[in-house]
Order: C-alpha cells, then structure tokens, then sequence
C-alpha cells in the first residue's frame, strides 16, 4: 500500500492545487475566449444585416420618389428596383451568417422580411416584363406591378424597427447614408 507521509505531502500538495488551478484558469479562459468570439460574430453579422436593411430602405425610397417623376415605371424607377433586388441577394448569399444572431424572433424577422421583399420586387420585375414582352395582358400585369409595389412599400415600413435592433447589437448607426441621401437629393434652385 502507497504511504504518503504528511511531512512531505505539501510539495505534492502543491503540485496538485497548482495542477488543479491552471486546468480551471484554462477552462475559464477558454469560455472567455468563446463568449468574445461569439459577441464579436454577432456584431459582425449585426454590421452586415444592418447595411443591407439600410440598403434596402434607401433603394426602395428612391424607387418610390422616382416613380412620382414622368413615368412611374420607367427605365430610373426600374433600375432603382433592380438595385434593390440585389440587396436582397447580398442577404442570400450571406443568409448563413444571421445564425450568429442570438435573438430567434430577430433572425426570424430579417429572414422573413428579405425573403418576402425579394419575391415582392422580382414580382415588379416579371410585371414589367410582361407588360413589354404582350400587349395582350398589359392591364392585368400593370395591375399586378402596381399591387406588389405598393406590397413592398408595406413592406418598407417593417425596416426602420429592425434596422434600429441591428444598430444596438452593432454598436452603430445606420443612419448616415440616409442624411447624406436627403441633402443629396434636396432640389437646387433655378
């Protein structure tokens, strides 16, 4: 049977604590280490969601301002909605990384918000092209142009909320390309 005499148990001793403490401190650095890198993900993701949002928001205004100019779907309007379809293809190909959002009801809300926009201003897009492509069916596709963009500046409205939830998991605003836009798009005098 080992025999431990107590007289010289207290370098072991200390060995052992020693031992046990460096396992623990690197345990808690290691958890440390994860909670940062996983903050860090989510601000980064917060970040990208946020401009796109933003994107869409400025793309969908200038839509909306140049359809009240000459004819509302004109070569400026429809570019300004392919425009804002890719937007809504950025969040496609980067879809993966709102998983580093933690909040469920805010992932669910982007994604459900982008996917609905982007079928919305593809359905512009395919109305559009009727209208060009038959002029049998003109009246139902203007109908139906008419209908999904007045379905996408519903959708408009839902953006601000979620883009001021992304500025706080961000730890920035979005809002300055907005104030640029607007004194950009102040009419000059004559």
């Amino acid at each position: 049977m080992l025999h431990v005499d107590m007289a010289d148990a207290g370098p072991l001793f200390g060995v052992a604590v020693g031992a046990v403490l460096a396992t623990m401190g690197g345990l808690l650095g290691g958890q440390i280490e994860n909670r940062l890198n996983r903050k860090e993900r989510e601000q980064s993701a917060a970040l990208l969601f946020g401009e796109i949002l933003t994107g869409l928001r400025l793309t969908i205004r200038l839509a909306d301002e140049s359809r009240g100019r000459g004819d509302p779907y004109g070569p400026i309007t429809m570019r300004v909605i392919k425009a804002a379809v890719r937007e809504t293809q950025i969040y496609e190909r980067n879809r993966e990384t709102l998983f580093a959002i933690r909040d469920p009801q805010l992932r669910a809300k982007t994604h459900i918000l982008l996917v609905q926009m982007s079928l919305t201003l593809e359905a512009v897009q395919e109305a559009q092209d009727a209208i060009k492509a038959s002029p049998h069916a003109v009246e139902a596709a203007m109908a139906e142009r008419e209908g999904s963009f007045n379905f996408a500046l519903e959708l408009y409205a839902e953006l601000p909320p979620l883009i001021v939830q992304f500025e706080k998991l961000a730890g920035q605003t979005f809002e300055a390309p907005d104030v640029d836009l607007t004194r950009n798009l102040t009419p000059r005098p004559a």
